[in-house]
């Protein structure tokens, strides 16, 4: 058993009951997340008591298919969210890549989900001057770390480092169309029961922003997990058909833009 669970508080232990889960590896955050049957565990540090992801799943609870939170607790400054298990597979599994149709419909449902909710009453505003003022103070600090840039972003053919990239987006700021948005529109967040689509996980980005963020982050996903970048390529996936399944017209700038915004964030 790991060190964390050994430490469980009472209200996530009272519905656990006695099961038994597994650490799972995949993601970038600083978070432990442990699966079970039917819940997921995530264990991280402490955020001032109330991270902002547990309030947006409980506001999109009934609007959107997310997990529903069963247990939050800070404790030892750590912080400690049960949620239900998004049942099915991610859209970035093998079974689910050999099948672009089903791919693509479940990225458009996921799209339209998230567009249908009034984005009047969304109270998270996520705004590209928020997305700047971020970036900018990553790279005065020096913590911005170009690394996972995509390849042709920076040197020859692209920008000359971060800070010229970041005055470009300044200068360029498309107009707004305001949808509600998942805020990280990748593959392995969206889930499939082979049919439809079946719920979004990892929703602390969520809230009102340019629906090209979606797209753009979505179309990169398409072209990164079909093209060979994760080591293996599905040749019938063309990222441009998202916007065909969508129903929405491809638009390069905002594309460009969303994708290059990305890289600072």
């Amino acid at each position: 058993m790991s060190e964390s669970l050994k430490r469980i508080p009472v209200s996530v232990a009272r519905v656990l009951g006695s099961q038994t889960g597994k650490m799972d590896g995949l993601g970038k955050s600083r978070a432990q997340v442990f699966l079970f049957d039917d819940y997921v565990l995530k264990i991280r540090p402490a955020d001032d008591g109330d991270t902002i992801d547990v309030k947006i799943l409980q506001w999109l609870d009934g609007k959107a298919p997310v997990p529903r939170v069963a247990a939050h607790e800070v404790e030892n400054g750590q912080d400690w969210l049960l949620m239900t298990r998004i049942q099915g597979k991610e859209l970035c599994k093998p079974e689910v890549m050999n099948q672009p149709t089903l791919l693509l419909d479940c990225m458009a449902e996921a799209l339209h989900t998230l567009w249908a909710i009034p984005v009047a009453d969304c109270p998270f505003e996520r705004t590209v001057e928020d997305n700047l003022s971020h970036a900018e103070a990553a790279i005065q600090s020096g913590r911005f770390d170009p690394s996972d840039c995509e390849p042709e972003t920076f040197g020859p053919g692209g920008f000359e480092n971060p800070r010229s990239l970041l005055d470009w987006l300044k200068e360029n700021l498309p107009p707004q169309d305001r949808v509600v948005t998942h805020g990280d529109f990748c593959l392995p967040n969206m889930f499939t029961d082979g049919k439809r689509f079946t719920g979004f996980i990892d929703v602390g980005n969520a809230g009102a922003n340019d629906r090209w963020m979606d797209l753009a982050l979505g179309w990169r996903s398409l072209k990164h997990n079909s093209d060979g970048h994760y080591g293996k390529v599905y040749p019938n996936i063309d990222p441009d058909d998202l916007f065909r399944a969508a129903g929405v017209p491809k638009d390069e700038e905002k594309l460009r833009y969303y994708i290059l915004l990305d890289e600072l964030n």
